[in-house]
């Protein structure tokens, strides 16, 4: 699994090694900041973050609002600025799918 961060375009923008949600969180940050004054009209999307196979299975297609990505300790980065941290528990409570 590959650590790169990329824009819709394809370009890699940064790296996450799925290990800390607020190092994730931070990243994202800079990465937003970088390409807003870089002005190319370039994007980063949730669902094509690296390391989306931590994230349960019952979350791989939750739409209740954006899931950026899940760290290996089940804190996950949320919110369309990609500025909340959630915990696993707290994000599936959101989620439309009947949890086993």
């Amino acid at each position: 699994m590959s650590n790169d961060i990329k824009t819709i375009e394809g370009r890699v923008v940064g790296s996450w090694d799925g290990v800390s949600g607020k190092a994730f969180m931070e990243e994202l940050g800079r990465i937003r900041k970088m390409l807003a004054t870089e002005g190319k009209g370039e994007k980063i999307q949730p669902r094509d973050m690296p390391h989306r196979d931590q994230l349960p299975e019952d979350l791989k297609q939750f739409n209740a609002y954006p899931l950026w990505g899940c760290d290996q300790s089940g804190t996950c980065v949320v919110g369309a600025g990609a500025n909340r941290l959630e915990t696993v528990e707290k994000v599936l409570s959101f989620s439309l799918v009947e949890h086993h």
